[in-house]
């Protein structure tokens, strides 16, 4: 659960320090989100498998650990 909440913790400092670097320069605050939709309307099939692949690793970790612990016996 450690894993997730990094990752959390992780993505809104990085989507804080864009908003903040656009909100310093002038960009208003409704433009500041259209990053996001650019980045998704430009990527390919390919990177955007690599982005949903990194996205779930923890989930899927977090799974892993689930079943590991669930099929030793004994714990």
């Amino acid at each position: 659960m450690k894993i997730l909440y990094i990752y959390a913790v992780l993505g809104l400092l990085g989507l804080t320090i864009s908003i903040s670097v656009d909100w310093l320069t002038g960009t208003p605050f409704s433009m500041s989100f259209s990053f996001l939709t650019s980045i998704f309307n430009t990527t390919t099939f390919e990177e955007l498998t690599v982005i949903i692949i990194f996205f779930l690793l923890p989930f899927i970790q977090l799974g892993m650990d689930a079943y590991n612990r669930k099929k030793k016996p004994g714990h």
